[in-house]
């Protein structure tokens, strides 16, 4: 019986550490997705500023660590099927500012087009930055919060 008690303890506290990993994990991959975003809105400008571009040859000549940075492997269409096949780890406001421009993107003259990136690389850049700031923080935070919990619900139990 003793046995079962202490083996009850150390997959506690297995449990507190892994959760404190996968979440440090999570911030990172936040993080991540934030700044990709960022550069592909930033390539995007710059390839309908310079070549005028259509969207769906700029995705298609997208890095693939930009596009394995913002969560997907395959090579979108349309920013709109690039949502559609990616999990989003942002905010909830950014999500919906991804997907005002995913609306946007492609209906406009190259100035409006224009115009429009340099809004949402201006009200995306901030947050990405925030993040990036905060990630030593939280990744602490991922660390030590989990296991101190799982330590406190073992010193309840026994």
């Amino acid at each position: 019986m003793h046995f079962f008690k202490w083996l009850g303890v150390g997959l506690l506290l297995c449990c507190g550490v892994l959760a404190g990993v996968f979440f440090a994990a999570f911030e990172r991959r936040r993080v991540a997705q934030a700044e990709g975003f960022l550069r592909l809105l930033r390539a995007i400008r710059v390839q309908i500023d310079c070549f005028s571009l259509p969207v769906s040859r700029i995705l298609s000549s997208c890095d693939r660590a930009l596009l394995r940075d913002i969560g997907t492997c395959e090579l979108p269409q349309s920013f709109p099927e690039l949502l559609r096949q990616t999990r989003l780890y942002l905010s909830p406001e950014v999500c919906l500012l991804l997907s005002e421009f995913a609306g946007r993107l492609g209906t406009g003259y190259r100035e409006e087009e224009l115009r429009a990136l340099d809004y949402y690389i201006a009200r995306l850049a901030p947050y990405s930055e925030g993040l990036r700031r905060e990630l030593a923080k939280r990744e602490r935070m991922a660390w030590l919060l989990p296991p101190a919990l799982s330590v406190a619900l073992v010193l309840l139990l026994i």
